[in-house]
């Protein structure tokens, strides 16, 4: 009975030790961050005809899943392709190469096209968003810095970009529907193309129309350049990046005009 007893419990302590062994993760090679890397994230809305998927390359290294326009990588936001998180990537300070390029047909990891390069200079300890707009020769990449620090309870923080290529300047309103302008009122005016607002404060917890129109324009339903309605863009001490993009006079996708928003926090 003794000798039954011990090998009961050599098979039950067995047991116990493979089933603890199958809830382990294997998360693959992983790096400790030192506080000397930098962060960043990549918006990218270039909006060519057929709304190609493209990659993202850092130093020649492709970093992202194959996206398509008005992705920011990596975690989206609203009215965006991707996720809705806050996550940014970590690189190496310095001198950093970005490139967008579109993948062979069959995707073999390899590159059919160099769409666009460019250089960014990266300050180690900083947080980034890299903003990619236009297609061609007239692409254009704004770099912009990202506070992390969130606002006090009851509020959320916004920025504004303007990235709509054919629109010199915008205004951003929010209201109570995308049709009645009655209370429509004035966040961001005359922000010009390629530049990125002051940090604005709201309360959270709103459910509001977003809209934007030509600087200056009245404030009609006719002049709206496009709307968005989501209380996901008033979460309660989150971060957001509000940008423009496409072309105005366009009315169907990819290209038409967007109003969307990524978590910086």
């Amino acid at each position: 009975m003794k000798i039954f007893l011990n090998l009961f419990w050599s098979f039950f302590i067995a047991l116990a030790l493979a089933g603890c062994t199958k809830n382990v993760l294997d998360y693959g090679d992983t790096v400790k961050l030192t506080g000397d890397e930098a962060l960043l994230k990549v918006n990218y809305v270039s909006y060519y005809y057929n709304n190609r998927a493209v990659a993202i390359k850092i130093n020649d290294k492709r970093v992202s899943s194959v996206i398509t326009a008005r992705t920011p990588f990596p975690g989206g936001g609203y009215n965006t392709g991707g996720s809705s998180t806050a996550d940014f990537l970590a690189v190496t300070p310095g001198n950093l190469k970005l490139s967008i390029i579109l993948p062979k047909k069959k995707d073999d990891g390899t590159d059919s096209l160099v769409l666009y390069s460019t250089t960014l200079q990266i300050v180690g300890g900083k947080n980034y968003v890299a903003h990619i707009t236009d297609t061609t020769s007239n692409t254009k990449t704004v770099l912009t810095e990202e506070n992390f620090a969130r606002p006090d309870t009851a509020y959320c923080k916004y920025r504004f970009i303007n990235l709509m290529p054919n629109v010199p300047a915008v205004d951003l309103y929010y209201g109570t529907s995308a049709t009645d302008n009655s209370l429509d009122s004035l966040i961001a005016g005359n922000v010009s193309y390629l530049n990125i607002t002051n940090e604005i404060k709201l309360r959270a917890a709103q459910s509001k129309t977003w809209k934007i129109r030509p600087a200056g324009a009245a404030i009609t339903t006719a002049t709206v350049l496009a709307n968005y309605t989501s209380a996901s863009t008033f979460l309660n001490q989150r971060v957001y990046t509000i940008f423009a993009s496409g072309y105005s006079g366009i009315s169907t996708a990819p290209r038409r005009p967007y109003v969307s928003f990524f978590l910086i926090r």
